[in-house]
């Protein structure tokens, strides 16, 4: 989970390692849990839900322990060992002996098995999703907040750590609870959700209302507000993380979409111009910064002029997506040139060349 402090990106962890459930450290069931860890970890890199349901994805995944770096068992908290052993007798699994086993996979390996089939690779630096979520429970009606005591939070971490949303949660203080009732997030009222979102800088939001039917049936009503646009989806489900996971599934979409480089997708040589470079440690700090980039497979220097700085980027994806992930940075801020030709102005969007002020 982001930290409420945090900018508009986020660097997300953990993309390539997975845990399963496990009742034994028996090889067979290992094998089990390491396809299942991969399967999600590929969902996870590529932001696609059927990614691991894709025939080549699907060929390759028949020897997940080719991806396989290293494991490691660890073992359950108390009040969840017993719920296993729970559900372990239900299974009529006898002399279990539940535990979680981690999985970590190769990024390389990963990377290039869902490129080779056509699938995009998101990096880590996504754009940080701050989340209001109004819960109806029978008589019971909230907002969810960092240090919410309500199972429904932990579900709602679980998940966006589990399908990589850089997830940020309101702290719900004095300041939030005026800004923001109850009643806003639950009609979903756009002005006065925005407006108390001002404060955690987030790229994006997410506003879900979610609630019990009377037959006992956990539906929800989400809704993502990002770049000016607006995408709705509703789930359903009988337990409450279903609707949650529908929640974050639905933003994961919608986001690499946007920031997520198509795979095939190739600018050759793709020019930038970063304006405000006057010293050897801003063109420092801004070489290490493009390089940072898990899009960007090369950089170099093309042309210096005074406080700016033309550097040609071997890239994968489209010159949009790219701007898209350099802007989630806050060290870069895309900058429109004052240009005129014959006395008219001249859209710095027609060139090639996408222009940056190198922020403080």
């Amino acid at each position: 989970m982001v930290l409420p402090t945090a900018g508009m990106a986020a660097e997300v962890s953990g993309l390539y390692e997975a845990e399963v459930q496990v009742f034994s450290q028996k090889r067979n069931e290992r094998a089990k849990a390491m396809a299942a860890a991969l399967a999600e970890v590929v969902v996870k890199v590529s932001a696609r839900r059927d990614a691991a349901e894709l025939k080549g994805i699907a060929r390759s995944m028949r020897h997940p322990a080719r991806f396989l770096q290293q494991y490691r068992y660890r073992a359950l908290p108390e009040a969840q060992r017993e719920q296993a052993l729970q559900e372990a007798a239900l299974k009529d699994v006898k002399g279990g002996d539940p535990q979680i086993v981690l999985f970590h996979f190769d990024k390389a390996a990963v990377d290039k098995m869902l490129r080779d089939n056509g699938l995009p690779v998101w990096g880590a630096t996504r754009p940080a999703t701050l989340a209001w979520l109004a819960v109806q429970d029978e008589s019971k009606r909230y907002l969810l907040g960092a240090d919410s005591p309500e199972p429904v939070r932990e579900l709602l971490v679980r998940e966006a750590q589990r399908r990589g949303l850089a997830l940020l949660l309101p702290l719900m203080d004095l300041q939030d609870q005026r800004a923001l009732p109850f009643a806003d997030v639950w009609g979903n009222f756009r002005e006065p959700i925005l407006q108390a979102s001002l404060r955690y800088r987030a790229e994006s939001v997410l506003v879900g209302r979610m609630y019990r039917t009377a037959g006992g049936e956990w539906q929800a009503q989400w809704t993502l507000l990002e770049g000016g646009q607006t995408q709705s989806w509703t789930a359903a489900g009988a337990l409450p993380v279903e609707v949650i996971d529908e929640g974050v599934l639905g933003a994961i979409k919608v986001l690499a979409s946007r920031y997520a480089p198509v795979a095939g997708e190739q600018a050759d040589l793709l020019p930038v111009t970063i304006i405000d470079v006057r010293t050897l440690r801003d063109y420092a700090r801004v070489t290490r910064y493009l390089k940072s980039l898990q899009q960007v497979e090369h950089v170099q220097v093309a042309h210096v002029d005074a406080d700016q700085v033309t550097f040609e980027l071997d890239v994968e994806g489209g010159p949009e997506a790219i701007a898209q992930t350099i802007a989630l940075g806050h060290v870069l801020q895309r900058y429109q040139p004052p240009m005129t030709v014959d006395g008219e102005s001249v859209s710095w969007t027609k060139r090639n060349t996408q222009t940056y002020r190198l922020l403080p």
